[in-house]
């Protein structure tokens, strides 16, 4: 499988600073600093191929965006974690989760569909409690999500 279907991890790179891998683990959504690693063959399972995002694909349309903020989204299991998370880019806004051990990639705000799994929480800098605060594009402070702790090194 190939695009959002086939994703295993992924990886964000940011000018001048260290990729953040990230990998879902059923309903939780875990960022770390860490290099890409290399494609590998599973055998008869496979292979696991680890390579530049495509222009076409959805991770591929931030390509050259600065990301300005960061929302945190909690998901429905117990006890609650960070299932989720919204990347806030010049242009647009990516939510990125991790339900049920699968990918949740999707431009916009969190799909009404996933509202009952997923209770957006704050912009990183602001507190906000109402979903109504991730829908506005106004909302939120222009700032780095390395200056709040959510990546270390």
């Amino acid at each position: 499988m190939t695009g959002t279907e086939g994703l295993v991890h992924f990886w964000l790179h940011f000018e001048g600073q260290s990729p953040v891998m990230a990998h879902g683990c059923g309903e939780r959504l875990d960022l770390a600093v860490e290099e890409p690693y290399p494609s590998y063959d599973m055998q008869e399972f496979g292979s696991t191929v680890v390579g530049p995002v495509q222009p076409s694909d959805l991770l591929g349309g931030v390509i050259g965006q600065r990301l300005i903020n960061v929302g945190l989204i909690q998901g429905y299991c117990n006890p609650p974690d960070v299932g989720a998370v919204v990347l806030r880019f010049d242009q647009s806004d990516l939510v990125i989760a991790s339900l049920w051990d699968e990918w949740f990639l999707t431009q916009g705000p969190i799909p009404d569909k996933l509202q009952q799994y997923l209770s957006f929480k704050g912009w990183l800098g602001t507190i906000n409690t109402t979903a109504e605060s991730q829908r506005g594009r106004s909302q939120g402070p222009t700032e780095d999500a390395h200056s709040h702790g959510l990546f270390t090194d």
